[in-house]
């Protein structure tokens, strides 16, 4: 008997539950971790916010909530784009192509050292032609092979590699400033970064338990 006197009349059930699982859905979004079930869920409460305003007669918050849905389908396929593309750089070559216009071309002549270990590093390279030899850990790289990047996140940015050119080289060099900008404007990239280096770590790793490290 209360709760029917704190209820008014014209109480309209079937609008207010769109508004009780709308206001649910909203909950989700702020206590979600991760994006795309956040957009997800965001993209479920503006629509039913929309509809229940709309139900109400608020028409500017129905219109506000209207326009949100499809910004946030938006940018849910770019979460998911995002996350295809990465799951990609995991698993292919990286393409190198776009990163040309940033870096500037650079000629060896066979025998010439590049830089030696211990040296300041300034520079990540993209091998385009010719081999590279780094005597530590005594491997040659062929063209499209990225090297110089570990020079970033050493003590005093100190090269941890000398390397030699094999044969005639020609590569491309761009500086570490650039190359930190562009890993945070491509995701892409910054993974593939990240993989490149977990794999030469790993690939120490096992040189140090043979013995030949």
């Amino acid at each position: 008997m209360i709760l029917q006197h704190l209820i008014p009349p014209n109480y309209n059930w079937p609008v207010e539950a769109v508004g009780y699982l709308a206001a649910a859905a909203s909950v989700f979004v702020y206590v979600s971790n991760t994006m795309i079930p956040l957009r997800i869920a965001a993209i479920l409460a503006n629509a039913l916010f929309a509809g229940y305003f709309f139900l109400k007669g608020l028409y500017p918050l129905f219109a506000l909530n209207a326009f949100l849905v499809p910004v946030n389908v938006v940018r849910l396929r770019q979460m998911r784009r995002l996350v295809q593309d990465i799951r990609a750089a995991a698993s292919e070559d990286f393409d190198f192509e776009w990163l040309r216009p940033y870096m500037k071309p650079l000629k060896l002549t066979e025998g010439f050292v590049l830089h030696r270990r211990g040296d300041l590093s300034e520079e990540a390279y993209l091998l385009v032609r010719g081999d590279i030899h780094l005597r530590e850990p005594d491997v040659t790289l062929k063209p499209g092979a990225l090297f110089g990047e570990m020079g970033m996140f050493t003590n005093e940015n100190r090269r941890t590699a000398t390397a030699v050119a094999a044969t005639d080289v020609e590569l491309l060099c761009v500086r570490y400033d650039d190359l930190l900008q562009l890993a945070a404007q491509t995701p892409q990239f910054g993974f593939y970064l990240m993989r490149l280096m977990v794999q030469r770590m790993q690939h120490n790793v096992e040189l140090a338990r043979s013995g030949k490290g």
